[in-house]
């Protein structure tokens, strides 16, 4: 059986060249500040150059620039559509004259919103949003969130990438298992050994958080799929 031992650091640059990750826990738990320690580090590494945040109280993210901040879902069309004209412009260009158009979307504390008119391109981009930005260019979204049920099933269910750590409500702990934490086994003893691994992982240090990389194909044991991300 796996221990926490045997389960590695999360590694950015394994993160598909456009992705869409979900960053789940509860209050204080520590999200703004893993995920804003993860975009520094895209942003450094020079896989990303644009940040645009989202947010309902506009708190936080304090190296994103003014004009990169929205406090609703207005402008977010407009990202996506720039994208997805860069994407075809860059299939039938040379490769010297490409676009490098390397960006992310950060969605905080934009809860009471996610199910509404202003986000239901979530779901469009959950399921085709790596389509919209090939290389060079890409296009990444991070949605923060305390609540699992807030984000639409459909969301979930494709997200490359969950970061979670402790998670308040028994019930929606159960139903991120359920949806992508019994890959390897759904008996009894399986799902007790998962269940015994996510609470070693989140226990085992402060503000750590669990990713459970659901863009891994073929996995054969919990390390292969399950890593560890504490913010530097």
């Amino acid at each position: 059986m796996e221990t926490v031992n045997d389960i590695e650091n999360f590694d950015i640059s394994e993160l598909p060249n456009s992705s869409f990750s979900l960053v789940l826990g509860k209050r204080r738990s520590g999200k703004s500040y893993m995920c804003e320690d993860l975009v520094k580090k895209l942003v450094k590494s020079g896989d990303v150059q644009c940040v645009f945040l989202f947010s309902g109280t506009d708190a936080g993210f304090d190296f994103i620039d003014k004009k990169s901040r929205f406090t609703d879902g207005t402008e977010l069309q407009n990202i996506v559509d720039n994208h997805k004209r860069i994407n075809d412009y860059n299939k039938v260009a040379p490769k010297k004259d490409q676009i490098k158009a390397r960006s992310m979307v950060i969605i905080d504390d934009m809860a009471p919103m996610l199910k509404t008119k202003a986000f239901n391109i979530l779901e469009e981009l959950s399921v085709n949003g790596r389509h919209f930005a090939y290389p060079p260019a890409c296009l990444h979204f991070m949605i923060l969130c305390q609540s699992l049920t807030k984000i639409p099933r459909v969301v979930r269910l494709n997200a490359d990438n969950i970061f979670m750590n402790t998670i308040s409500s028994s019930g929606e702990r159960e139903m991120i298992m359920d949806e992508c934490l019994y890959i390897l086994a759904s008996d009894i003893q399986g799902k007790r050994a998962a269940k015994r691994l996510y609470h070693d992982i989140v226990a085992s240090q402060p503000f750590l958080f669990m990713v459970i990389e659901c863009h891994r194909q073929n996995v054969t044991k919990h390390s292969h799929y399950l890593k560890k991300y504490v913010a530097d």
